[in-house]
């Protein structure tokens, strides 16, 4: 690619010997080499546990996190993030930002890639698959910030057209987003079987004959993958195993090979199981997103004392301690390990139940109110609302909880409604993009109400345009102001895990949940 006129152009290239280390021989050809950490022929079955189903088998419709892997198996992303943090080449063979800015990002797309149909690709699927998903917004839209399109810049050379700053383009077109999917011309010429079919470029095909959608999906080989040598497995099989410890059984006894209904009060069980083992990474924060920020349906909450009195409403170490496991208290919305994470912010609001009561009459509130919120039955969410309820009733706060069991896509649904003003979910990821999921994007289902501060959103916009040097400070900085506005009440924190059993070359759970599937294979 050819340096445009009078800019400078900022690349990620991943040298041969990192691809080799990351992804074994998956994609030494990107680096023109040969395979020599994989196997040419597929042996055996793998079989992975997932706790719910996906929110949809369409890339643009589905959410992120672990149900991601039906696409992560089925569809090439652009570029590939790996578990240890770094990026390798995909579809695209090189990538960057030009000019300063983040305003301006191209791609070079490989020329020996081909869909699983057969047909080419080529920088016109891709750009027709970036515009389809502009156009189509889905449940992580919000990561497309900035984003309004794509064109051919020559045969090779896609252009991302942006009208606001996006310093994450490379995770957003990595597979742990979605949108570096690239779908093929029958797939966006049929939008409406992307939900029953796969139309990628990935190592696998789903088999439709032995899928059943909610219960089990099946992948086979795609005789078309550009990168035979990272193709391990004669069939990939996806298995819905809602119950945390019935899919840990499953994964003793042999059923399946990967567990990633995990959580951090059975991992110690898992440490101790013969054969079993776990994979850990930077993890997530429970918290109960204060949605409403404005006070539009619950007033009360336009009030950043009423925020900080809930904030030091709640006993975090008893609620960790209660919970087991390997949870552990948290006054912050950015993990451990991620680029935002101020150990200094933990004790900004300590449990002090008359400095609570304090607040709320200060702001006019002595006598309480009410705030309705959702929850979720996954990840022991619910108890974890029940607690906050309980302890909110101690200072008069009344919490009413509604949760939605097992349902994500009923879970949008009700945030969508604007009738509730809280929700208990989780938060994670480097700063930028965990801005974009949880509160700065009105494109995210978790921000409701498009919510607005000058506080907030000045150091959200001061970490869009931040040099490379200097993303680490701008992050901090954007959640010192979260956490000192208190649009969140953060409870506990984990690490994100997967357990397996007879597999190698497994890596890490990196940062987005960033999993090297095509790495697995099976032990010797």
């Amino acid at each position: 690619m050819s340096a445009p006129t009078r800019r400078t152009r900022r690349r990620w290239r991943v040298a041969c010997s990192t691809v080799a280390l990351t992804l074994g021989a998956s994609l030494l050809a990107a680096c023109g080499g040969g395979g020599s950490g994989g196997s040419a022929s597929a042996t055996d079955t793998l079989t992975i546990a997932l706790p719910l189903k996906p929110q949809s088998l369409d890339p643009g419709k589905n959410g992120n996190g672990g149900q991601n892997i039906v696409q992560w198996l089925s569809y090439e992303p652009l570029i590939r993030l790996n578990s240890d943090g770094t990026f390798s080449p995909g579809l695209a063979t090189e990538w960057g930002y030009v000019g300063e800015g983040n305003q301006a990002f191209e791609m070079t797309i490989r020329t020996e890639a081909e869909f699983a149909d057969g047909t080419p690709v080529t920088a016109q699927s891709v750009v027709d698959t970036i515009n389809h998903y502009v156009a189509n917004p889905g449940p992580l839209s919000h990561f497309l910030t900035g984003v309004d399109g794509a064109e051919v810049k020559d045969e090779q050379t896609v252009a991302v057209n942006l009208s606001a700053p996006n310093p994450i383009l490379p995770v957003v077109f990595s597979q742990s987003s979605n949108w570096g999917n690239v779908i093929s011309p029958a797939g966006l010429a049929n939008p409406e079987k992307l939900t029953s079919e796969t139309f990628g470029a990935g190592a696998y095909v789903m088999d439709t004959a032995q899928t059943v959608d909610g219960d089990h999906y099946t992948f086979v080989p795609n005789e078309n993958y550009w990168n035979p040598e990272a193709i391990h497995w004669e069939k990939v099989v996806v298995r819905v195993l809602p119950d945390t410890n019935a899919a840990l059984q499953a994964l003793q006894s042999g059923q399946v090979q990967v567990d990633m209904n995990t959580t951090a009060e059975v991992v110690e069980q898992a440490r101790q199981a013969a054969g079993v083992e776990v994979a850990e990474g930077p993890g997530a924060v429970q918290a109960m997103f204060l949605m409403d920020r404005a006070g539009e349906v619950t007033e009360p909450l336009g009030d950043v004392r009423v925020r900080q009195a809930l904030n030091h409403a709640v006993d975090r170490e008893s609620i960790a301690t209660a919970l087991g496991g390997d949870y552990t208290p948290t006054a912050q919305i950015a993990p451990v390990g991620t680029d935002a994470h101020d150990e200094s912010l933990e004790s900004t609001y300590e449990y002090d139940p008359d400095r609570a009561r304090e607040l709320l009459a200060d702001a006019g509130y002595a006598d309480g109110f009410e705030i309705d919120a959702l929850s979720i039955s996954l990840f022991q969410t619910d108890t974890l609302a029940q607690a906050v309820a309980s302890q909110l009733a101690e200072v008069g706060v009344t919490l009413n909880i509604k949760s939605e069991g097992a349902d994500i896509n009923q879970l949008i649904s009700d945030m969508a409604t604007r009738e509730y003003a809280a929700v208990f979910f989780n938060a994670g990821t480097n700063m930028f993009t965990n801005a974009l999921q949880n509160f700065a994007s009105p494109a995210s289902p978790l921000n409701p109400f498009a919510s607005q501060g000058e506080e907030v959103m000045g150091a959200f916009d001061a970490l869009a345009v931040a040099p490379e040097d200097e993303v680490e400070d701008a992050a901090v900085e954007l959640n010192r102001a979260v956490v000192e506005q208190a649009w969140f009440v953060p409870l506990i924190q984990s690490s994100s895990y997967v357990f397996t059993r007879g597999l190698e070359d497994v890596g890490t759970v990196g940062n987005a949940g960033a999993l090297d599937v095509l790495s697995w294979t099976p032990a010797s």
